[in-house]
């Protein structure tokens, strides 16, 4: 077997303590977060201004998507990828236990019917009275804020998110049947749009 010169082995040495010593380095160098701890999803209270009766017993709340898009700029190559200048945001799903009186459920069906009003425009004007704030616009009368107020493993809270001016756009069905064993309760689901939501 031929045995490499000394000015060779030498050089292979140095080169590899430099690659060694240099990777060793990148890896200590690496950055740690100052928080390692991972956020748990069962920690959570989440209200709606309007609807009082809900927020005990919501179930799951989510909080929606948020889409910027894009924009393509022609190119001869390759099209060019722009920001868009628009923020969307996907509709705020909310599950929630109905209660035996039907109160969390009935209090988004009328806010729902109030809106768009199927069969007098006297529903309209009853959501409206329904306001406990007289002295604002009928079109903030309609809308009410949403807050999710994010909780730590001790129960204290951690962040606060605010929906601006949300509105209820779907309430999901109710199934009720006697053929079910074991007593299942009731679940709400519900769809809500709002203007956008921050960070408080």
């Amino acid at each position: 077997m031929v045995q490499p010169s000394g000015c060779l082995w030498e050089a292979s040495a140095s080169l590899f303590y430099f690659i060694n010593n240099n990777m060793t380095n990148r890896i200590l160098s690496c950055p740690f977060p100052e928080n390692l701890s991972p956020l748990s999803p069962n920690g959570y209270r989440f209200s709606i201004q309007k609807i009082a009766e809900l927020s005990y017993f919501c179930q799951e709340v989510q909080l929606p998507d948020l889409i910027l898009g894009d924009i393509l700029q022609a190119n001869p190559l390759t099209n060019i990828a722009l920001p868009g200048d628009q923020v969307a945001y996907s509709p705020l799903e909310v599950t929630f236990l109905v209660d035996n009186k039907m109160s969390n459920y009935k209090a988004i069906h009328n806010w729902i019917v109030g809106l768009g009003f199927p069969q007098d425009n006297q529903q309209y004007q009853d959501l409206l009275d329904t306001s406990t704030q007289p002295d604002i616009s009928d079109t903030a009368k309609i809308h009410s804020d949403g807050t999710l107020i994010v909780l730590d493993n001790m129960s204290n809270p951690i962040q606060t998110i605010q929906f601006i001016d949300m509105v209820p756009i779907s309430l999901g069905s109710l199934t009720f049947t006697s053929t079910s064993q074991d007593v299942q309760y009731l679940v709400g689901r519900a769809s809500f749009r709002y203007t956008y939501y921050k960070f408080i």
